[in-house]
């Protein structure tokens, strides 16, 4: 499901978003239409669009922070006036499809993979009655397109910069290694070969650093699996707290990009600390009642100290199977770590490469 706005200019373009809106509003999306208030006004599909407010260009601004996408019914080069000042990287930017007001051709312009951009253009022209244009090269000649994979994968990519060297490799034809630390259910796509070294390597992992020499210049792909299990005193400032965090990552070999949750005791859930790092880490904060986590089973580092406060003999460490089991179950990789007041365990969730 994708956050949308569409903007059209003519009175054909408002009867195409329209058509727009209601069929991608159909398939899931959140769609919203925008349009000159002179055009809205004078035409019978003005009622179902918002008018424009500002200028296209503070409108645009506006759209880019709030929204996965934005349609322009227009030419090609109105929307590429409007997208200009506000482009960043393909790792942030939204999707930007471009259509006629006919529907004849719907464009991907912007962000084709990791926003979505081709895959939205096509389901446009769907709606329009029209033909997508894809201009990415590895999609055109039915190469891998490593953008596209951790996406669909769910997978941060390090070092974005070198998603256009391994689409080059694979448009000349050079075979590329594929490693993963976890399970692979399915066939490699063509140009893929499984643990086999070669110029360029591909490498599926949590851990911040390779210990194999071959996959010492691989480009690495993190699955979001870590769950912090936390606890800490009253007051513990979220610096101290991520201090805590990394000496300990730094220590067991992992990922800061494979974090998908932090966990605790519900005692803790308004603690400022926690909540600020997890707020600036971008993602969520689960908390239990002690109950809950005595009836987690597993084999922890018990405290009596712990259980006196707390009402049960170990925080983080419980929290994070805890949190594991609500979001499909999981292990504990790394057991309480105790540093500057506060206390860590992680635990990786259960998972597999499907292809």
């Amino acid at each position: 499901m994708m956050k949308l706005s569409i903007v059209c200019f003519t009175e054909a373009g408002a009867g195409l978003c329209v058509r727009l809106m209601k069929g991608l509003s159909m398939a899931g999306d959140q769609c919203e239409g925008f349009g000159p208030k002179k055009l809205l006004e004078s035409g019978s599909d003005g009622e179902s669009l918002v008018p424009l407010k500002t200028s296209l260009t503070e409108w645009t601004k506006e759209q880019f922070l709030k929204k996965d996408g934005i349609v322009f019914i227009g030419a090609a080069g109105i929307a590429v006036r409007a997208v200009a000042p506000f482009l960043k990287s393909k790792a942030v930017d939204p999707a930007v499809v471009v259509l006629d007001d006919m529907g004849r051709f719907s464009i991907s312009l912007l962000s084709g993979h990791l926003g979505g951009a081709n895959e939205l253009a096509e389901r446009a022209a769907g709606i329009a009655g029209g033909q997508a244009v894809i201009t990415t090269a590895t999609d055109n000649h039915g190469g891998f397109a490593v953008d596209l994979f951790a996406k669909k994968q769910g997978l941060a990519i390090t070092g974005l910069s070198r998603v256009k060297e391994v689409s080059a490799a694979v448009l000349r034809g050079e075979t590329i290694g594929f490693y993963s630390d976890f399970p692979v259910e399915g066939k490699l796509p063509p140009g893929l070969v499984s643990g086999e070294a070669c110029r360029l390597n591909l490498w599926i992992t949590v851990k911040n650093k390779p210990e194999e020499a071959v996959l010492k210049d691989s480009f690495k792909l993190v699955p979001k699996l870590l769950i912090l299990g936390i606890g800490c005193r009253k007051g513990i400032p979220a610096e101290e707290i991520e201090k805590a965090v990394n000496r300990i990552f730094g220590e067991w070999n992992l990922s800061l990009e494979g974090l998908i949750a932090c966990a605790s005791i519900d005692l803790k859930k308004e603690e400022a600390g926690i909540c600020e790092y997890a707020a600036g880490k971008g993602i969520r904060f689960y908390t239990y009642p002690a109950r809950t986590l005595a009836e987690t089973e597993g084999e922890f580092s018990a405290s009596s100290f712990v259980k006196q406060v707390t009402g049960v003999d170990n925080v983080c460490e419980r929290s994070a199977l805890a949190c594991a089991e609500k979001l499909g179950g999981g292990r504990l990789l790394v057991k309480k770590q105790a540093s500057g007041g506060v206390t860590v365990a992680v635990a990786v969730l259960d998972w597999k490469v499907k292809l």
